[in-house]
Protein backbone atom coordinates (compact mmCIF):
# COMPACT_ATOMS: atom_id res chain seq x y z
CA UNK A 1 0.00 0.00 0.00
CA UNK A 2 2.65 2.36 0.93
CA UNK A 3 4.86 1.18 -2.41
CA UNK A 4 1.61 2.51 -4.46
CA UNK A 5 1.06 5.61 -2.28
CA UNK A 6 4.93 6.41 -2.72
CA UNK A 7 3.91 5.90 -7.01
CA UNK A 8 1.33 7.93 -7.11
CA UNK A 9 2.54 11.04 -5.47
CA UNK A 10 5.66 10.63 -7.82
CA UNK A 11 3.73 10.39 -10.71
CA UNK A 12 1.57 13.71 -9.10
CA UNK A 13 4.83 15.21 -8.61
CA UNK A 14 6.33 15.36 -12.44
CA UNK A 15 2.71 15.96 -14.02
CA UNK A 16 3.55 19.71 -14.45
CA UNK A 17 1.78 22.32 -16.68
CA UNK A 18 3.94 21.48 -19.49
CA UNK A 19 3.33 17.97 -19.53
CA UNK A 20 -0.47 18.50 -19.25
CA UNK A 21 -0.22 20.77 -22.17
CA UNK A 22 2.08 18.75 -24.69
CA UNK A 23 -0.22 15.84 -23.74
CA UNK A 24 -3.18 17.48 -24.39
CA UNK A 25 -1.05 18.95 -28.18
CA UNK A 26 -0.57 15.16 -28.71
CA UNK A 27 -4.05 14.43 -27.92
CA UNK A 28 -6.16 17.09 -29.68
CA UNK A 29 -9.37 14.75 -29.43
CA UNK A 30 -9.07 14.28 -25.74
CA UNK A 31 -12.16 16.32 -24.76
CA UNK A 32 -13.88 14.56 -27.30
CA UNK A 33 -13.25 11.27 -25.20
CA UNK A 34 -13.87 13.04 -21.80
CA UNK A 35 -16.80 15.27 -22.92
CA UNK A 36 -18.33 15.86 -19.32
CA UNK A 37 -15.09 17.42 -18.13
CA UNK A 38 -15.91 20.54 -20.96
CA UNK A 39 -19.03 21.57 -18.52
CA UNK A 40 -17.04 20.89 -15.28
CA UNK A 41 -14.06 23.60 -16.52
CA UNK A 42 -14.12 27.34 -16.29
CA UNK A 43 -11.88 29.89 -17.30
CA UNK A 44 -11.58 33.37 -15.28
CA UNK A 45 -12.05 36.03 -17.73
CA UNK A 46 -11.79 39.53 -16.16
CA UNK A 47 -15.01 41.46 -14.99
CA UNK A 48 -17.11 38.44 -16.83
CA UNK A 49 -16.67 36.23 -14.19
CA UNK A 50 -15.73 32.40 -15.37
CA UNK A 51 -16.74 31.17 -18.65
CA UNK A 52 -16.70 27.66 -20.03
CA UNK A 53 -13.42 26.27 -21.57
CA UNK A 54 -15.76 26.03 -25.18
CA UNK A 55 -16.90 29.72 -25.15
CA UNK A 56 -12.94 30.82 -24.22
CA UNK A 57 -11.97 28.92 -27.51
CA UNK A 58 -14.45 30.54 -29.51
CA UNK A 59 -13.36 33.76 -28.11
CA UNK A 60 -9.60 32.46 -29.18
CA UNK A 61 -10.44 31.39 -32.98
CA UNK A 62 -12.64 35.09 -33.05
CA UNK A 63 -9.76 37.21 -32.07
CA UNK A 64 -7.12 34.62 -34.09
CA UNK A 65 -9.27 35.52 -37.28
CA UNK A 66 -9.84 39.28 -36.90
CA UNK A 67 -6.06 39.24 -36.44
CA UNK A 68 -5.41 37.15 -39.54
CA UNK A 69 -7.81 39.32 -41.53
CA UNK A 70 -5.62 42.62 -40.66
CA UNK A 71 -2.49 40.71 -41.44
CA UNK A 72 -4.33 40.48 -45.41
CA UNK A 73 -5.69 43.67 -45.61
CA UNK A 74 -1.95 44.85 -44.83
CA UNK A 75 -0.72 42.71 -47.54
CA UNK A 76 -3.23 44.01 -49.58
CA UNK A 77 -2.68 47.56 -48.63
CA UNK A 78 1.09 47.21 -48.86
CA UNK A 79 1.02 45.49 -52.28
CA UNK A 80 -1.16 47.85 -53.81
CA UNK A 81 1.03 50.77 -52.50
CA UNK A 82 3.87 48.86 -54.29
CA UNK A 83 1.82 48.66 -57.26
CA UNK A 84 1.23 52.11 -57.37
CA UNK A 85 5.04 53.11 -56.64
CA UNK A 86 6.19 50.64 -59.62
CA UNK A 87 3.60 52.73 -62.00
CA UNK A 88 5.35 56.11 -60.74
CA UNK A 89 8.61 54.67 -60.96
CA UNK A 90 8.03 53.54 -64.85
CA UNK A 91 6.70 57.06 -66.11
CA UNK A 92 9.79 58.73 -64.33
CA UNK A 93 12.51 56.24 -65.94
CA UNK A 94 10.47 56.03 -69.06
CA UNK A 95 11.28 59.86 -69.53
CA UNK A 96 14.74 59.80 -68.19
CA UNK A 97 15.45 57.65 -70.91
CA UNK A 98 13.97 59.33 -73.61
CA UNK A 99 16.25 62.96 -72.45
CA UNK A 100 19.24 63.70 -74.58
CA UNK A 101 20.69 66.44 -72.74
CA UNK A 102 21.67 67.10 -68.63
CA UNK A 103 19.20 70.08 -69.29
CA UNK A 104 16.69 68.07 -70.59
CA UNK A 105 17.16 65.42 -67.61
CA UNK A 106 17.04 68.16 -65.04
CA UNK A 107 13.39 69.15 -66.52
CA UNK A 108 12.67 65.88 -66.67
CA UNK A 109 13.03 65.64 -62.84
CA UNK A 110 11.84 69.15 -62.15
CA UNK A 111 8.58 68.33 -63.34
CA UNK A 112 7.98 64.70 -63.11
CA UNK A 113 9.23 63.77 -59.77
CA UNK A 114 7.35 66.68 -57.81
CA UNK A 115 3.73 64.83 -59.58
CA UNK A 116 4.49 61.76 -59.48
CA UNK A 117 5.85 61.46 -55.58
CA UNK A 118 3.45 64.21 -54.46
CA UNK A 119 6.31 66.41 -53.44
CA UNK A 120 6.94 70.07 -54.07
CA UNK A 121 10.06 70.63 -55.15
CA UNK A 122 12.96 68.13 -57.12
CA UNK A 123 16.13 69.12 -58.89
CA UNK A 124 19.13 67.10 -60.17
CA UNK A 125 22.70 68.67 -58.85
CA UNK A 126 26.53 68.49 -59.15
CA UNK A 127 28.43 68.96 -56.59
CA UNK A 128 31.79 70.61 -57.69
CA UNK A 129 34.11 73.41 -57.37
CA UNK A 130 33.77 74.27 -61.13
CA UNK A 131 32.90 77.66 -62.20
CA UNK A 132 30.37 76.26 -65.31
CA UNK A 133 33.07 77.28 -67.88
CA UNK A 134 33.30 73.87 -69.17
CA UNK A 135 29.72 73.43 -69.65
CA UNK A 136 28.36 73.94 -73.06
CA UNK A 137 24.92 75.06 -73.07
CA UNK A 138 23.73 73.02 -70.25
CA UNK A 139 22.26 74.47 -67.41
CA UNK A 140 22.22 72.53 -64.60
CA UNK A 141 22.70 73.85 -60.66
CA UNK A 142 26.14 73.00 -59.53
CA UNK A 143 26.87 73.36 -55.51
CA UNK A 144 30.61 74.13 -53.95
CA UNK A 145 32.27 70.45 -52.53
CA UNK A 146 32.92 72.54 -48.89
CA UNK A 147 29.55 74.00 -47.93
CA UNK A 148 27.94 71.10 -49.56
CA UNK A 149 30.05 68.96 -46.99
CA UNK A 150 29.30 71.66 -44.15
CA UNK A 151 25.28 71.90 -44.16
CA UNK A 152 24.94 67.73 -45.11
CA UNK A 153 27.67 67.02 -42.25
CA UNK A 154 27.53 63.20 -42.03
CA UNK A 155 24.68 62.47 -44.84
CA UNK A 156 26.93 63.97 -47.41
CA UNK A 157 28.96 60.15 -47.61
CA UNK A 158 26.06 58.29 -47.67
CA UNK A 159 25.88 55.30 -50.17
CA UNK A 160 22.08 55.12 -50.91
CA UNK A 161 18.96 56.77 -50.32
CA UNK A 162 18.17 58.70 -47.36
CA UNK A 163 14.96 60.65 -46.14
CA UNK A 164 14.74 62.83 -43.49
CA UNK A 165 13.75 66.05 -42.09
CA UNK A 166 15.40 68.84 -43.08
CA UNK A 167 16.84 71.73 -40.70
CA UNK A 168 16.17 75.27 -41.84
CA UNK A 169 19.83 75.76 -43.40
CA UNK A 170 19.60 72.40 -45.08
CA UNK A 171 16.47 73.15 -46.89
CA UNK A 172 17.65 76.52 -48.07
CA UNK A 173 20.79 75.35 -49.54
CA UNK A 174 19.50 72.45 -51.99
CA UNK A 175 16.34 74.06 -52.10
CA UNK A 176 16.93 78.04 -52.81
CA UNK A 177 14.45 78.75 -55.47
CA UNK A 178 11.34 77.04 -53.70
CA UNK A 179 8.64 79.54 -52.44
CA UNK A 180 7.70 76.82 -49.43
CA UNK A 181 9.72 76.19 -46.54
CA UNK A 182 11.10 72.63 -47.52
CA UNK A 183 10.51 70.84 -44.41
CA UNK A 184 11.55 67.10 -45.40
CA UNK A 185 13.48 65.31 -48.29
CA UNK A 186 14.49 62.42 -49.79
CA UNK A 187 18.40 62.78 -50.89
CA UNK A 188 19.77 60.28 -53.86
CA UNK A 189 23.10 59.76 -53.94
CA UNK A 190 23.53 59.38 -58.13
CA UNK A 191 27.02 57.13 -58.54
CA UNK A 192 27.22 57.16 -62.39
CA UNK A 193 29.47 53.24 -62.52
CA UNK A 194 31.77 53.99 -65.29
CA UNK A 195 32.77 57.25 -64.42
CA UNK A 196 35.33 58.51 -60.81
CA UNK A 197 34.51 61.73 -59.25
CA UNK A 198 37.34 62.82 -60.90
CA UNK A 199 35.96 61.78 -64.59
CA UNK A 200 32.77 63.78 -64.02
CA UNK A 201 33.11 67.09 -66.23
CA UNK A 202 30.49 68.35 -64.23
CA UNK A 203 30.82 67.27 -60.40
CA UNK A 204 29.25 64.38 -58.20
CA UNK A 205 25.17 64.10 -58.99
CA UNK A 206 22.97 64.69 -56.25
CA UNK A 207 18.84 64.01 -56.72
CA UNK A 208 16.87 65.99 -54.26
CA UNK A 209 12.83 65.78 -53.68
CA UNK A 210 11.29 67.94 -51.10
CA UNK A 211 8.37 68.28 -49.70
CA UNK A 212 6.66 71.33 -47.11
CA UNK A 213 5.60 68.39 -44.79
CA UNK A 214 7.36 67.07 -41.92
CA UNK A 215 7.09 63.58 -42.27
CA UNK A 216 6.24 63.68 -46.16
CA UNK A 217 9.34 62.52 -46.34
CA UNK A 218 10.79 60.01 -43.32
CA UNK A 219 13.27 57.45 -42.38
CA UNK A 220 10.80 54.96 -42.04
CA UNK A 221 10.10 55.00 -45.72
CA UNK A 222 11.09 51.95 -47.92
CA UNK A 223 13.21 53.37 -50.70
CA UNK A 224 13.59 50.86 -52.99
CA UNK A 225 12.04 52.70 -55.72
CA UNK A 226 13.93 56.36 -55.43
CA UNK A 227 17.32 54.04 -55.28
CA UNK A 228 15.99 52.02 -58.67
CA UNK A 229 15.50 55.57 -59.84
CA UNK A 230 18.59 56.73 -58.53
CA UNK A 231 20.80 53.89 -60.44
CA UNK A 232 18.67 54.78 -63.88
CA UNK A 233 19.94 57.93 -63.25
CA UNK A 234 23.69 57.47 -62.88
CA UNK A 235 23.93 55.08 -66.19
CA UNK A 236 21.65 58.09 -68.37
CA UNK A 237 24.36 60.74 -66.68
CA UNK A 238 27.38 58.19 -67.79
CA UNK A 239 25.97 57.63 -71.10
CA UNK A 240 25.59 61.88 -71.77
CA UNK A 241 28.84 62.81 -70.67
CA UNK A 242 30.94 59.94 -71.73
Amino acid sequence: MTTDSNNAKESVEILDEESVAKYLSENPDFFERKAELLLELTIPHGNRGAISLLERQVELFRERNLELQNNINDFIFNAEENDALFEKTRIVILKLLKSDTLTQLSNVIEDTLKTEFAAHASSLLFISDSDGSNIDNEEIQLLPVAPTKNILGKLFDKKRTFCCELRPEQAKFLFPDSKKEILSAAVIPVHPADLSRDELTFGTPLLVIGSDKHNHFNSSLDTLFLDFIGEILATKITRLVG
